[in-house]
């Protein structure tokens, strides 16, 4: 936190259709020709997650082999695709967690830069949740559990850690599924941030949650902007596994106000549905993307629901939309908001003779996005084998990240691939005046005012948002507001961690924020 009132430059940004390659080609100023794959070692290496740093390097954490068991990874990208060596020396660190298996499943940058990876590893026994914290540089942060890891068991059982994501007090927040003797249940554990277990959530830091009699898997975790925990994933219901969310009040109890009792199944079909990935929306919506099943081959499913937990019915009819890539099977591994709000669902998709990176993007309405690849989907190969994407991320400046692995006829390596959005970041036709909002002071404080001028009435949001997107605090949510100069004091969370943020003005007419820092 800061008290100068030092302005510093704003950079302006906006959102519009770019005139230059059609959105969904690859990147070419990305690794030459869009994708890069990176190989630790000569066994196999599986890409599982990717995160955005403030200055554009990207961050993709998984698994590698070291030729007897399986280590925690992270490799580092500029942002030209080159790894990046000012990282542990050659932009890649493996952790070990012993002489046993570790996966790293999942990863969060905090505001200060610090990396945290969450997975599991075994004990000897079983598995447990893990986290591993490293500073900039890759080497691990020992102001964070032992040695900058940190291992959790629910029970005697196997524990997996899918999950993480960092509440804007900086707590560490990680979900996944438990073993509870007879079935697995959602598991989610909450960290200070020193790696000890925060035990004003539920008593002692940890909760599980069941929500029938059978197996119930935990695998992706967001943060509402008030504080709520929001936890996708599957439940069997007797014959085969819905999509379940289960939602979570700020001390680890269930938010009741969220479908009655916190939690939330739906049913695609017949099949075997999952939920893989959730994000939230500016308004407040929750996005859940993953697989839906037709009996035969599974496809890309997405589900949007209202605050209350009700299915958004504005969103495709229902609520509800599935997504083929041909007769074969695809699956949607994760999703992210673009700033325009449109919807990025990326996995992999069976091409006929193997799998491919696959990506949908979808209006807000929930149809497919036509001017995003063909039809709005997009499948990449990297070889003649197959090739899954397991992450998607949306940069600062509106180009789609995909991370995961491909085969290099040997075995597998950890795979990247970027893409162009359509994103314009620089100026379109805006109902503002032609002088730029200004914040200040900026860096800002708990108090900042913010002045704007409108030409014409509109109905306007205001957002927060952290540089990966996600909403912090909401201003003004769809509110009338005349032509004319407009001054508005807002309140800045004093336990928001330091850093860079967004200030979005939105309208029917597009989209208009300002950087700002804390």
């Amino acid at each position: 936190m800061t008290n100068t009132t030092t302005t510093l430059t704003t950079l302006f940004l906006a959102f519009g259709a770019t005139t230059f390659a059609q959105p969904g080609s690859l990147d070419n100023s990305f690794s030459i020709d869009g994708k890069v794959t990176t190989a630790f070692g000569t066994g196999d290496d599986s890409g599982q997650s990717v995160a955005i740093q403030l200055d554009g390097k990207i961050v993709v954490v998984g698994t590698v082999s070291n030729g007897t068991d399986s280590d925690l990874a992270i490799a580092r990208y500029s942002t030209d695709g080159t790894l990046d060596n000012s990282f542990s020396g050659d932009g890649k660190v493996s952790t070990d967690f012993g002489t046993v298996a570790a996966a790293g499943n999942s990863v969060t940058i905090q505001s200060n830069g610090k990396i945290i990876v969450a997975g599991s590893a075994s004990n000897g026994t079983d598995s447990d949740f893990v986290l591993a914290r490293y500073n900039t540089d890759g080497t691990p942060d020992n102001g964070f559990g032992v040695g900058g890891k940190v291992s959790t068991a629910f029970g005697t059982g196997n524990d997996f850690g899918m999950s993480v994501a960092v509440q804007p007090d900086a707590r560490i927040v990680v979900a996944g599924n438990s073993y509870n003797g007879t079935d697995r249940d959602f598991a989610t554990a909450r960290y200070n941030t020193d790696g000890t277990l925060d035990n004003s959530f539920s008593g002692d830091g940890k909760v599980t949650t069941a929500f029938g009699t059978g197996n119930d898997y935990g695998s992706s975790v967001a943060i509402q902007p008030d504080g709520r925990i929001v936890v996708a994933g599957y439940a069997y219901n007797g014959t085969n596994n819905d999509l379940a969310l289960a939602r979570y009040n700020t001390d680890g109890t269930l938010d009741n106000s969220f479908s009655g009792d916190g939690k939330v199944i739906t049913a695609f079909g017949t099949g075997d549905d999952a939920g893989y990935s959730v994000a939230i929306q500016p308004d407040g919506k929750i996005v859940v993307a993953g697989s839906a099943s037709n009996g035969t081959v599974r496809y890309f499913a997405i589900a949007r629901y209202n605050t209350d937990g009700t299915l958004d019915n504005s969103f495709s009819g229902g609520g509800i939309e599935t997504t083929n890539f041909g007769t074969g099977t695809a699956i949607g591994i994760s999703v992210a908001i673009q700033p325009d709000g449109k919807i990025v669902v990326a996995g992999d998709a069976y091409m006929g003779s193997n799998s491919d990176f696959a990506l949908a993007r979808y209006h807000t309405d929930g149809s497919l996005d036509n001017s995003f690849g063909v039809g709005g989907k997009v499948t990449t190969a990297f070889g003649t084998a197959n090739d899954f994407g397991r992450s998607v991320a949306i940069q600062p400046d509106g180009k789609i990240v995909v991370a995961g692995s491909a085969y290099s006829g040997t075995n597998s390596d950890f795979a990247v691939a970027r893409y162009l959005s359509g994103l314009n970041i620089g100026v379109i036709e805006f109902s503002l005046a032609d002088n730029a909002p200004l914040i200040y002071p900026n860096p800002i404080d708990e108090r900042a005012t913010l002045e704007f001028t409108l030409q014409n009435d509109e109905t306007i949001s205001i957002h927060l948002l952290d540089m990966q997107g996600r909403t912090v605090r909401t201003f003004i949510d769809g509110k009338y507001q005349p032509a004319g100069e407009h001054r508005l004091s807002i309140d800045v969370p004093e336990a928001l961690p330091s850093g860079a943020y967004l200030i979005v003005i939105s309208s029917l007419n597009g989209k208009f924020a300002v950087q700002v820092v804390k």
